[in-house]
């Protein structure tokens, strides 16, 4: 496990400085405007988790799970962008430097491997739930924390042994960030194989599977005239995950091939990694805009509102009712002789 520097011209009197050039930061704008954005989308949608038990269910636990991701991606980003704009030491602590180091290099790369599996995970008892008609949050529990716990510490496992026999070891770029370089081509290779190929490929595979039973069913009903509201749910399950997971796909995937094969910070790596966080940014707008039960919430949310203003109105536009005088009616009904 070794370490390495990299000097640069404008910090070559200070070493082992935390804090990044000018040209680093400028670089990083961008991005930072794209995490606060990101940050507020994800504060309505964990509103709404707050606020709404209907959406707090087992069957939601991988979509949860993938949005803590994505949640843990921006505080790395806010906590990398503060230390680097805000240290002033030229030579820091060394353990703070270390774990400085390790946490911008790997934590971003080890999300990223989760939020595939994540996913996969979620395709799987999506599919056991279409074509088998099982759910699996209830029948499988023991199986689904094997795999919570499979999903979270593979990734630390690889990251260790790789580290620790020599395949790949930390650049500090003094004046700009913390990065992981491969040794060779076979470790490259096999890192893009595991963490990305496989878990895309299985995904389409498990894709494939439900839309070709979701249409031979739909066959079947049609000739007889009748289509269940259980297959009509399956259906928009599926045409949900299909739409989030090619944004995804087409968003995710340019950051994590261009991580294995180029180190620091360039033009290809900022437009990359810019591409990721506004996909942060659009994972709880597509999963509250796609997925029923969000649907729901909305719509119970705008009939309260849209039936308290309308009754707002009705009241202050009511007739009150005219109060007659008995007395006076009285008077003026009688008489005198």
């Amino acid at each position: 496990m070794t370490i390495s520097s990299e000097l640069n011209d404008t910090n070559a009197t200070c070493p082992f400085s935390l804090r990044w050039n000018q040209e680093n930061i400028d670089s990083q704008l961008s991005a930072l405007y794209a995490c606060i954005i990101a940050t507020v989308t994800h504060l309505i949608f964990w509103l709404q988790f707050a606020l709404c038990p209907s959406v707090r269910q087992k069957s939601m636990q991988w979509l949860y799970a993938y949005l803590m991701t994505d949640l843990l991606l921006l505080f790395r980003f806010f906590f990398i962008f503060i230390v680097h704009t805000t240290s002033n030491e030229c030579i820091p602590n060394r353990v703070w430097s270390l774990f400085i180091c390790y946490f911008e290099a790997v934590f971003d790369d080890y999300l990223n491997a989760l939020e595939a599996y994540i996913l996969l995970a979620l395709n799987i008892c999506r599919y056991i739930q279409i074509v088998h008609n099982r759910n699996v949050y209830t029948t499988y529990v023991r199986s689904l924390i094997c795999a919570h716990l499979g999903i979270y510490l593979m990734p630390v496992i690889l990251f260790i042994i790789q580290l620790s026999v020599g395949w790949a070891q930390l650049v500090n770029f003094v004046g700009g960030s913390c990065d992981v370089s491969y040794t060779n081509i076979y470790i490259q290779t096999i890192n893009i194989v595991f963490g990305f190929v496989l878990p895309i490929v299985l995904n389409i595979f498990i894709i494939y599977c439900n839309m070709r039973h979701v249409r031979l069913t739909s066959r079947l009903r049609q000739t007889q005239n009748h289509v269940s509201a259980r297959e009509k749910y399956h259906r928009s399950l599926l045409i949900q995950f299909l739409v989030f997971y090619t944004v995804w796909l087409l968003l995710w995937s340019p950051n994590l091939i261009v991580y294995q094969f180029t180190i620091g910070i360039s033009d290809v790596t900022i437009i990359t990694s810019l591409l990721n966080y506004i996909e942060i940014a659009l994972d709880p707008i597509i999963i509250s805009g796609l997925d029923v039960r969000f649907q729901k919430v909305w719509h119970k949310l705008w009939t309260h509102l849209r039936n308290t203003v309308t009754c707002n109105r009705r009241n202050q536009r009511r007739i009150l009712p005219i109060t007659i005088n008995q007395n006076a009616q009285h008077q003026t009904a009688t008489v005198p002789t």
